[in-house]
Formats: C-alpha cells, sequence, structure tokens
C-alpha cells in the first residue's frame, strides 16, 4: 500500500517529535578524585559545560569507578520535571535546564561520614544578585527541596549540602522569604520526628528544645532569634558523635545519614535567614 504525502509527513513528524523528546544523559569529560574531593567536567551541549565539585568530610571507597556521574539536558515545560517542583514559584532556569545525577553504585564499596557538599559552576548563566536561583536536590524522582548554602555572582556558582545522593538541580526559586523558611523547617521538623530513634533520648530531648524554639521565632517573624536558635542547632549536631547519632551513609542506601540530613536543612535555613 502506499502512503499518502500528507500520512508520510505525519509519521516523520511523530518520528522527529519522540527522537527530541527524549532527554539525552552526558558522562563526564574528565573525572578526578583528591583524597576526599571529587572533580568533574560534563559537556552538556555546545554552550553549556559544568564543573561539579562533591567534597566529603570522611569516605571510604571514593573513586570514579564506583560513582555514576551524568548530566541531562531537559524541557523546561516537560511534566517529568514540573511535577517534581512543589510550587508555582519554582522553576526551570531557561538558560540553564540541566539535571546532575550522582549515583554512587550499590556494590562499589562507598560510603561516607556527615555532610557531604555539592558544588555546581556553569558559564552558561549570567547571574546576578537580583536573580533567585538557588541549589535544589531530589531522591528517585521526588520532589525537589533547596539545599542552597551558597550561591555567588558572575558566572553562577552554587552551592549546596547533601546526607545522601540523588538528582540536583540549579533553579528560579520566586517564593517569598517566610515560604522559603516554612518549607525547610518542615522539612527538618519531619526528618527529626521519622528517624528520632537514631539519635540517643538525651540528645534528642535537647535537639528538640532547639526546634522548638527556633519554630517559635519563625512563627513570630523574630529572624534574628530565628538565626541564633539554627546556629545552636548546627553546633549541637556537628558536634554529635556517631554514638549519639547516625552519621553514616553508604551506597547499599540501607543507613539514614540524621547528621548529613539534618545538617542539611539546618545550613538551608542558615543561608536563607542571612541573605534576607
Amino acid at each position: 500500500m502506499t502512503l499518502k504525502l500528507t500520512q508520510v509527513f505525519y509519521f516523520l513528524c511523530i518520528a522527529m517529535f519522540c527522537s527530541a523528546s527524549i532527554a539525552q544523559s552526558i558522562t563526564p569529560s574528565s573525572v578526578s578524585i583528591n583524597d576526599n574531593k571529587l572533580q568533574a567536567k560534563l559537556n552538556v551541549s555546545n554552550t553549556i559545560e559544568v564543573d561539579l565539585v562533591v567534597e566529603f568530610e570522611n569516605s571510604i571507597g571514593l573513586s570514579a569507578d564506583n560513582i555514576d556521574i551524568s548530566a541531562t539536558l531537559v524541557d523546561v515545560n516537560a511534566s517529568t520535571v514540573l511535577n517534581r517542583l512543589n510550587s508555582t514559584d519554582i522553576n526551570v532556569l531557561p538558560s540553564f535546564p540541566v539535571i546532575i545525577s550522582i549515583s554512587p553504585k550499590a556494590s562499589g564499596g562507598f560510603g561516607f561520614e556527615g555532610l557531604a557538599s555539592v558544588e555546581i559552576y556553569t558559564k552558561a548563566v549570567d547571574y546576578n544578585a537580583a536573580m533567585p536561583a538557588r541549589l535544589f536536590r531530589s531522591h528517585a524522582n521526588g520532589d525537589f527541596e533547596d539545599i542552597t548554602s551558597m550561591v555567588s555572582a558572575g558566572s553562577i556558582r552554587a552551592r549546596g549540602n547533601t546526607g545522601s545522593f540523588s538528582d540536583f538541580m540549579i533553579l528560579l526559586d520566586q517564593r517569598s522569604d517566610a515560604e522559603m523558611l516554612n518549607d525547610t523547617f518542615t522539612q527538618l521538623s519531619q526528618l527529626f520526628a521519622q528517624h528520632s530513634d537514631l539519635v540517643t533520648p538525651v540528645l534528642a530531648t535537647s535537639l528538640q528544645t532547639s526546634l522548638d524554639t527556633l519554630n517559635s521565632a519563625l512563627f513570630t517573624a523574630n529572624y534574628s532569634a530565628a538565626l541564633v536558635a539554627t546556629e545552636s542547632l548546627i553546633s549541637l549536631v556537628e558536634n554529635a558523635s556517631n554514638e549519639q547519632m547516625s552519621t553514616v551513609w553508604r551506597s547499599t542506601n540501607d543507613l539514614v545519614n540524621m547528621q548529613g540530613e539534618l545538617l542539611t536543612r539546618l545550613k538551608t535555613l542558615r543561608y536563607t535567614l542571612r541573605v534576607m
């Protein structure tokens, strides 16, 4: 059977659309390891290059062979991304619609203690202080959550913290300061409530008291008091031993790094309170 010209054109358009809709993942052009620091360069497109730095307080089995890293260029309107943004005031950055995925291999024997920092640098974005860009992460295709601890101007450099690994994006965040603080505090409170068994009772009591103080300060918009309470919590968590609190994450993903996850949210709270 001979297809009509309009039918041929239709099938060609469908094929082109499907091809264009498939996001291609790019692996690093180079990866280097120096003690507890991993550095990778990713050439995402002709106009987008990414320098990635991941640094650990203390790691085991850190090597380029047991951690998969990739960058994916996505459609700014793709539902697979938009459905993971929990606010209409959070949007994909048009000049940098890139997801960075960091996935330690389960069989690689990799693990780390405490906090890890993730820094993304690209010249593809001309950043200025008026641009509300922040660093987000997402686990297992879940919602992206703010983990920002620093954003610098010029070609954008965004840094955040994490106690585990998955996807990372620099996003435009136009939420109000109060909404940012409330969302991060809610995540902090939920984490503590869900995994309080991973903290000794004595330390848990001290943390809960400080969380209550922080909650009260945020509720009354006393942000100077909120910053003091946040600094106190950071000190409590940073000084906790592995006997007082779980502090390890490993690639088998069977442990909750309570110290790293609490500090991730607390340092994002501190960043927001400082830049308000």
